[in-house]
């Protein structure tokens, strides 16, 4: 899994590759699950086109949390990876 819980209500999200220990980002739980879940619904994305996917706002309202996660991931340099969240 790319994140582990802490406590019972914050998630910390890691890089994909095994090099990085430290947590790119952290979120709220509920946050967490709208990131799993708009992975399932499409799975083949990378995490640029799920920000980009997020980014329209015809399909969602706006989602800071979210999006801050998507560009940490762009900016350890993992944009185009897709995601092994669950």
């Amino acid at each position: 899994m790319s994140y582990t819980r802490k406590g019972t209500s914050d998630v910390q999200f890691f890089a994909h590759n095994a090099k990085r220990k430290r947590p790119i980002a952290g979120l709220t739980v509920a946050t967490s699950q709208f990131l799993v879940w708009l992975h399932e619904e499409h799975p083949d994305y990378t995490i640029n086109q799920l920000r980009d996917l997020l980014l329209d706002r015809t399909q969602f309202l706006p989602q800071p949390e979210a999006l801050a996660v998507l560009d940490a991931y762009i900016k350890v340099g993992e944009g185009d990876t897709v995601p092994r969240w669950r």
